[in-house]
């Protein structure tokens, strides 16, 4: 016959283990990072995201004045690709401490 511990004996200290937890998981939100565009406070991922697409668009434009959209493989997923790639450089390049 196996012995069951009881959760009793460790139940003070399993709960005194959890209090640090919600400290830890907050201690990165110092501050959003805003940005005053026309006395309106957007999130600047917002504003990388925006930047991106409109880079991405721009991107197909530029591949349909040259004829190569028909070489571009999965359209859509190639853009979006496009359209991330973007909004990450644009992150790291403006608010990339």
């Amino acid at each position: 016959m196996t012995h069951l511990r009881s959760t009793s004996s460790r139940g003070p200290f399993a709960l005194w283990r959890l209090i640090p937890l919600p400290a830890i998981a907050l201690s990165g939100c110092t501050r959003a990072p805003l940005q005053d565009v026309l006395g309106s406070f957007f999130p600047s991922w917002m504003l990388c995201a925006t930047l991106g697409a409109v880079a991405a668009a721009f991107l197909r434009a530029v591949l349909g004045v040259f004829k190569l959209q028909q070489a571009v493989p999965a359209p859509m997923l190639t853009y979006l690709a496009f359209m991330v790639a973007i909004t990450f450089v644009v992150w790291l390049i403006f608010f990339g401490h």
